[in-house]
């Protein structure tokens, strides 16, 4: 009986190991989608999934901003954990400055439309909420870092099974943002 507890053991710790070398890839992909090389950014954003993950159950606009803040907290630590305070350029388009209170609401306002009440989302489903969260673009820079935190978040809530985005594809992934 201990041997077959043991061979359990090592698949689960397999599994886990295999699952972890995922959201690195995943996460490293989605550093290279924004020309972030660096091992620091690599170190926040392992981080940032850590918080992501253990707290996936709750998601609030306190969860997204700290998600945001242990992505920037060494690369930005100016803007780490903040909405933005000022207008922004995404690709050839202008986000205008709003105030705070308009992006925090539009923060929740995306929280309870993005949470499906009794059953599961659909792959398309989550995909729309990921451009609904780029389309608030809440943050002076790691929008894209944090929204595809939020992504695979989601698709962990719905069943759905990990995805990476690699660099290589990003203007595939970039054609849903039309």
């Amino acid at each position: 009986m201990k041997r077959n507890k043991d061979k359990g053991e090592d698949r689960a710790k397999d599994m886990e190991d295999e699952n972890e070398e995922i959201i690195e890839e995943f996460l490293e992909e989605s550093n290279l989608i924004e020309r972030e090389y660096s091992m620091d950014a690599l170190t926040d954003a392992l981080k940032a999934w850590e918080y992501a993950y253990e707290n996936r159950g709750n998601i609030t606009v306190k969860y997204i901003l700290e998600i945001h803040r242990l992505l920037a907290k060494n690369l930005r630590p100016d803007i780490a954990g903040k909405v933005r305070d000022c207008s922004v350029m995404i690709g050839y388009h202008i986000k205008k400055k709003k105030p705070e209170e308009e992006l925090l609401l539009e923060l929740r306002e995306w929280i309870d439309n993005c949470i499906p009440k009794g059953k599961k989302a659909t792959e398309k489903e989550v995909q729309k909420w990921h451009v609904k969260f780029e389309a608030i673009h809440p943050h002076e820079d790691f929008n894209g870092r944090t929204g595809r935190i939020l992504w695979q978040i989601q698709r962990i809530n719905n069943g759905l099974p990990i995805k990476i985005i690699y660099e290589k594809e990003k203007y595939s992934y970039y054609k849903w943002f039309k």
